[in-house]
């Protein structure tokens, strides 16, 4: 079921996986991106998740500072929310300029210190199949 829609992102709830998916569909500007995220944490709180899928394809570059709020102030909100989901997967973008911007929040949210497992895939099937595995 369809839980948020944008024009950027489309949110999903699969209840029988317990599983979010995140596609991003084109460039959101600052407004339509915070709002996407912050409607991450929304889905924490009314959904039983246990797996989250980031379909990031058809994502475009994120300005330097939505990065910045992203790594210093939606962190914050987002990571306590997280603690009951068991893996995380991401297919990278396309667009070599958001795998930049990817790439630099990145240094802020080692996998390591995420309480579930992280793993990044090139290919969407690759990264659907694990995180349902």
């Amino acid at each position: 079921m369809i839980i948020y829609k944008s024009d950027c992102i489309t949110l999903t709830y699969h209840e029988a996986d317990k599983l979010i998916e995140a596609t991003w569909h084109t460039y959101a500007a600052s407004k339509e991106y915070r709002a996407a995220l912050l409607q991450y944490v929304e889905a924490l709180k009314h959904y039983e998740v246990r797996r989250w899928l980031g379909d990031y394809r058809q994502a475009r570059v994120v300005r330097v500072a939505d990065q910045n709020w992203t790594t210093r102030e939606w962190g914050a909100l987002f990571f306590p929310h997280c603690m009951k989901l068991e893996k995380m997967s991401r297919v990278k973008a396309t667009d070599v300029s958001a795998r930049i911007s990817f790439d630099n929040m990145s240094q802020y949210m080692s996998p390591s210190q995420m309480p579930f497992n992280f793993k990044e895939f090139e290919e969407y099937d690759a990264a659907r199949e694990w995180v349902l595995g």
